[in-house]
């Protein structure tokens, strides 16, 4: 399975639910449970969502860097929950699109002609999806706690607040997450951590909300669309 591919599964909020876990208590009108509760509200509202974005990874004093840019459209009326299409468009360190419509994640390699198809349920969620489509409330998976001032890979953004998620049940992948918010509630930057000590950062720039127009049947198909090079392979599992 390709690196950039491990990376968005095991990356962003990795919402896999545990049965019979307790829910989440509600948050109070302020703290960092009710900055989160407002950062799944404003991103559930939206349309559309286009950016930018950069990525590091650290592992073992090794640093890779890779970015691309990312679309997200919900093809019927806003507020409705698990309908939507997320593309992602790495252009390095390796050429890579990434597509979850909710029901299949689909990841293209053209340098190795290969497209692996996997049903949602079998990758981990992240938390772009969760937050854009509702499919889940974070609460319910993550506490939400102060941010830690030494949880960092680059510098912190200047302007920005801070929250930690912690998985509330144990997660094979995931120890935690920071997320850098806007004044408005809107995601910046995120910091994940495994239980190997590897780092994660994603940069989120150059963001267009509600650019595209809703109901745009041509735009859901042109954003599920992969145009396979000759000889790919196609591996479902």
């Amino acid at each position: 399975m390709s690196s950039a591919f491990r990376l968005l599964a095991a990356l962003i909020l990795l919402l896999a639910p545990a049965s019979g876990h307790a829910a989440a208590p509600e948050p109070s009108a302020s703290g960092p449970a009710a900055t989160v509760t407002q950062v799944q509200q404003k991103y559930q509202q939206l349309r559309s969502l286009e950016f930018d974005f950069s990525q590091a990874t650290q592992t073992g004093g090794r640093t890779k860097l890779g970015g691309g840019n990312a679309i997200f459209y919900r093809p019927v009326a806003t507020g409705s929950k698990g309908s939507g299409v997320m593309r992602w468009n790495y252009s390095e360190p390796t050429v890579q699109t990434i597509i979850n419509d909710g029901k299949e994640v689909s990841i293209y390699t053209p340098q190795d002609k290969q497209l692996i198809v996997s049903p949602v349920q079998d990758v981990e969620s992240d938390i772009t999806y969760a937050l854009f489509t509702g499919t889940r409330s974070l609460l319910d998976e993550f506490t939400a706690s102060e941010a830690d001032p030494l949880f960092l890979l680059n510098e912190p953004p200047a302007g920005y607040n801070a929250v930690l998620l912690t998985p509330r049940q144990p997660h094979p992948q995931v120890k935690r997450v920071q997320l850098w918010l806007g004044q408005d509630r809107t995601l910046h930057r995120l910091l994940m951590e495994d239980h190997f000590g590897a780092l994660t950062e994603l940069t989120f720039t150059r963001m267009q909300f509600n650019a595209l127009r809703a109901g745009d049947a041509q735009k859901t198909q042109s954003l599920l669309r992969l145009d396979l090079a000759p000889g790919t392979e196609t591996i479902r599992q």
